[in-house]
């Protein structure tokens, strides 16, 4: 197989549905496999105990050779010995971005970039250093750089929802939102999406109207609405917030339009799987698609049961599980792509799936 570098987001639906055993549990593996690792993460992660429950959380406990790349102070806090290669002039709460290597295993907190440009900036930090996987340590409330990776892992479970067949559907809906195609080439070859408005054209891609970037507020969408009945096609480069989805709904566009969108963070955005799911079925039966400038493909899913559960007689948080094996089989049944336990399983499963997308070894 040809080489290649490859850099891995992994999300969480919710605190406490297993992101960071997930990503231990890939460091862990891919170490073992002498594949050269960097890690970061989206913002802030690494507390040892959840701020609202009190419940121990899970540490990111980094193995030798590592390279991290984390706000200044996080280094004061980390047990890993970690030795400091470079600073970059990012700035964040806990001060600038260090770019250092792991010399003696241990824990460490780890606070990134929150930008776009910054991860991309972070990214071929580590690549230049010999980095081959890169993970990529987030949230779903902090998805917009991780249109920079070349895939996506979801961690969800009960304590994002503790029903489990809602936690299938969920999941579904977001696969499907990650899981559009590409754009067709012929449209990016003519220029038609070199333009930094949304815009809706017409037969022979003449453009028929235009707005603002982002789709923020339903009023914006009137000069889109009154040519709907001509379109052919709808480009829309910012984000769609969920007011302007459901205006979208509403407007009867020509049906067999194609629907281009800069990647799947711009609706992912909204943070209601079901709301999209309703965006994206509504196309879907009209003959239409959407596709996407930047694909982020959603690689796989870790489920985790544990939930914390209020127990009023105590005002306190308790742990407390769904059915694991019925978590697994609803996700994997809803969502149509390879899901695990990294927990109950060993990560082989993930790791081969990561390797069969990066062709690393």
């Amino acid at each position: 197989m040809s080489h290649r570098q490859l850099i891995l987001g992994v999300s969480g639906t919710a605190k406490n549905t297993g992101k960071t055993t997930t990503t231990i549990s890939l460091l862990n593996y891919f170490t073992l496999q002498r594949i050269k690792l960097g890690l970061t993460s989206i913002g802030y992660d690494g507390e040892s105990v959840d701020n609202v429950t009190g419940l121990p959380k899970p540490r990111l406990f980094v193995p030798r050779g590592v390279l991290v790349v984390t706000a200044a102070r996080c280094l004061e806090v980390s047990s890993a010995k970690l030795s400091v290669i470079e600073t970059l002039p990012i700035p964040t709460p806990l001060g600038k971005l260090v770019c250092a290597k792991v010399e003696r295993e241990g824990l460490v907190v780890t606070a990134g970039p929150n930008q776009t440009r910054h991860l991309r900036t972070v990214r071929e930090w580590l690549y230049r250093h010999g980095a081959e996987l890169i993970i990529v340590d987030g949230a779903l409330n902090r998805m917009a750089p991780m249109v920079e990776t070349d895939g996506l892992i979801l961690a969800t479970g009960a304590s994002y929802k503790p029903d489990s067949q809602q936690v299938a559907f969920d999941a579904q809906y977001l696969a499907e939102a990650c899981n559009c195609l590409p754009v067709p080439q012929d449209l990016v070859r003519e220029g038609l999406l070199n333009v930094g408005t949304t815009v809706v054209w017409g037969k022979n891609h003449k453009i028929l109207a235009a707005t603002t970037q982002s789709l923020l507020e339903p009023g914006e969408l009137e000069p889109l609405e009154r040519v709907a009945q001509q379109a052919v096609g709808l480009y829309c480069p910012g984000l769609i917030t969920p007011s302007c989805l459901r205006r979208l709904m509403e407007i009867p566009f020509a049906p067999a339009m194609l629907w281009v969108m800069q990647d799947p963070t711009k609706i992912l955005i909204a943070n209601e799987p079901s709301l999209i799911h309703g965006f994206l079925l509504k196309i879907r039966e009209a003959g239409s698609s959407v596709v996407y400038r930047k694909p982020l493909p959603l690689l796989a899913i870790t489920v985790n049961p544990f939930y914390p559960q209020y127990r009023y007689e105590t005002d306190n948080y308790e742990p407390a599980y769904v059915e694991r094996s019925e978590l697994k089989e609803l996700v994997a049944k809803a969502a149509k792509i390879p899901v695990f336990d990294v927990v109950q399983d060993d990560c082989l499963g993930l790791a081969s799936v990561i390797l069969a997308c990066g062709c690393l070894k």
